[in-house]
């Protein structure tokens, strides 16, 4: 998937020339440019997967990330070149440089994005890492259980097929972070 050109990149850089079409309006402007952000695949139906979203949008000051949840209507696989399934199988992050992150280099990458990259910085390291990525191809699966593990409780998604649907998106409450 690395230096897959996407629909989604040209619609980002229309998205672009739209906001920024002159120098004047980048200078008044304090939104960053849409290309220079982290565009992220999350599963906002996972109670654990959309409270750490939730913390790390929280700690993005600079507007680094894109939050986007594969369960949403508007989640268009086509666009992204990414299943549901696949998505749902481990955090897919699209970088400003055009690469796809996924799984544990996915995660440092947030991290690093929001200024906590010194926090997962030693899930990189020769030796960790192995472990890091065999620890993580084990919560990615179970991230449900997890969260009722962790007290996170319940919530109205429904699975089937590797698709998981909310009741939120049902009753028109969608959110975009």
């Amino acid at each position: 998937m690395r230096n897959q050109t996407l629909p989604g990149r040209v619609f980002l850089k229309l998205v672009n020339f739209c906001f920024y079409r002159n120098n004047e309006n980048k200078r008044q402007s304090n939104e960053p440019d849409l290309l220079s952000r982290s565009i992220v695949l999350y599963d906002h139906a996972c109670p654990l997967c959309r409270a750490e979203m939730q913390r790390l949008k929280a700690l993005d000051h600079d507007a680094k990330l894109i939050l986007l949840d594969i369960n949403s209507p508007d989640f268009n696989e086509d666009s992204w070149g990414v299943s549901r399934s696949a998505a749902s199988t481990a955090l897919h992050v699209f970088t400003p440089n055009d690469d796809w992150l996924i799984g544990m280099p996915a995660i440092r990458h947030v991290y690093t994005q929001v200024g906590l990259g010194w926090l997962m910085a030693p899930t990189g390291w020769p030796l960790v890492s192995p472990l890091a990525d065999l620890a993580y191809r084990y919560f990615a699966p179970n991230r449900f259980v997890i969260s009722r593990w962790l007290g996170m409780g319940r919530t109205s998604v429904t699975c089937s097929d590797d698709v998981c649907t909310n009741a939120h998106y049902k009753q028109g409450g969608m959110r975009h972070d």
